[in-house]
């Protein structure tokens, strides 16, 4: 389960002594900057937040102050500070930030605390930029060059969300997971497409056979290698849990359904298959079978989808194996087994029984070496991630 540090639940430690200096500019979605503060705390990070004076018109500066427990930089008090605050940082995010602020440090423009700290931090430090404002302000050609001049020097812009004619601030998780990816190059240009979620097939046009699966594992999984630089393709099921808006994924259905996505899923560098994919599948009947009498489903076994994966992709496949109130002897042997079906060059192995909300225990067969893991679900999956051939 996530831990709790003071007052906050601690995610991870992906951001731990990692120091962010905060650029609040004068938009108003400047009052989200205690969320953005909170969440890059709860990776870890420690936050020196700086305002502009129209920012500090939108939230009070004690506001920042008591979410980051760092002084505010307010002042241009010169540039040996400002230096000294980039030098003993790691990275500058500038959230909110207007069109005004974007204009500034396109050309140089150094009159506030964040446009000195940009000037400072430019090419020393990775610089993220959270554009907020209208949408025919965002859409203006002078913004959009002035938006391009900056990514020429490697400022990395998060997508706004654009709703109501206006182009507003992204999600706070969304930003603090570009923060920790501008961090973390472990699964850098490395491509990794997840397959989660339970499969389905229908029995008439109402009723479904299924598993069941939350699709945690594969979304956990999904966000660690974003987070860690990997470009990310997830698929999945049926899943009842959130998943991050910073994650694209297709859906599908049945099982034809995914092995229709082959060919797209074959793009990948690896393929990690946590999904629980159904085993049985009968011939759909029109409409809604009545449950006025009994009735009798002829089951037929689907085919295998990692056999099916195989051989059609020679990349690397981890593989997933479930097994309920079994011995870890006989769990691992399960897993070598398919691990030998399907010529995986991992599996990662788990009794049903050892997993609850929050966490689990497996262990991940690579070659000869097995691996015991056991813990927080996310905390799991980037270390099954660390051990990927």
């Amino acid at each position: 389960m996530p831990q709790r540090k003071g007052e906050f639940i601690t995610k991870s430690s992906l951001l731990k002594d990692k120091k962010i200096i905060l650029g609040v500019t004068g938009s108003i979605s400047a009052v989200e900057s205690v969320k953005l503060i909170h969440e890059l705390r709860r990776h870890g990070a420690e936050v020196f937040p700086v305002m502009t004076d129209s920012a500090r018109k939108i939230i009070h500066p004690s506001t920042l102050e008591y979410a980051s427990e760092n002084k505010v930089v307010l002042e241009l008090s010169g540039a040996i500070e400002h230096v000294k605050l980039v030098e003993d940082s790691d990275l500058f995010l500038v959230s909110p930030c207007t069109a005004n602020t974007i204009s500034k440090m396109a050309h140089g423009i150094d009159d506030t605390p964040v446009t000195s700290i940009f000037s400072n931090a430019l090419e020393k430090i990775p610089v993220i930029v959270v554009p907020a404002m209208h949408l025919n302000m965002y859409t203006n050609p002078i913004i959009l060059k002035n938006i391009e001049i900056l990514k020429s020097y490697s400022v990395i812009f998060t997508e706004p969300q654009i709703e109501e004619s206006k182009a507003k601030i992204s999600d706070y998780r969304s930003i603090v997971a570009e923060v920790i990816r501008s961090l973390h190059t472990e699964l850098k240009d490395r491509k990794i497409c997840v397959i989660g979620g339970s499969s389905y097939e229908n029995i008439d046009d109402v009723r479904i056979i299924t598993n069941n699966s939350t699709g945690e594992t594969s979304i956990d999984i999904a966000t660690m290698a974003y987070y860690l630089g990997a470009d990310v393709r997830l698929f999945l099921g049926k899943v009842t849990v959130e998943v991050p808006s910073f994650l694209k994924f297709d859906k599908f259905t049945d099982l034809a359904s995914l092995v229709s996505k082959i060919d797209v899923i074959r793009k990948n560098d690896t393929v990690i298959v946590p999904a629980a994919l159904s085993d049985f599948t009968s011939e759909k009947r029109r409409g809604k079978i009545s449950t006025d009498r009994s009735f009798s489903l002829n089951l037929k076994p689907t085919p295998k989808f990692l056999k099916v994966l195989r051989e059609k992709y020679k990349g690397v496949v981890v593989g997933f194996k479930a097994e309920y109130g079994v011995t870890k002897k006989e769990l691992i042997s399960r897993a070598r087994r398919r691990m030998s079906e399907n010529s995986l060059e991992m599996i990662v192995a788990n009794n049903l029984k050892d997993v609850r909300p929050g966490f689990t225990r497996v262990v991940v067969i690579k070659g000869k070496m097995e691996t015991d893991l056991e813990g927080d679900k996310f905390e799991v999956a980037k270390r099954i991630l660390e051990l990927l051939p």
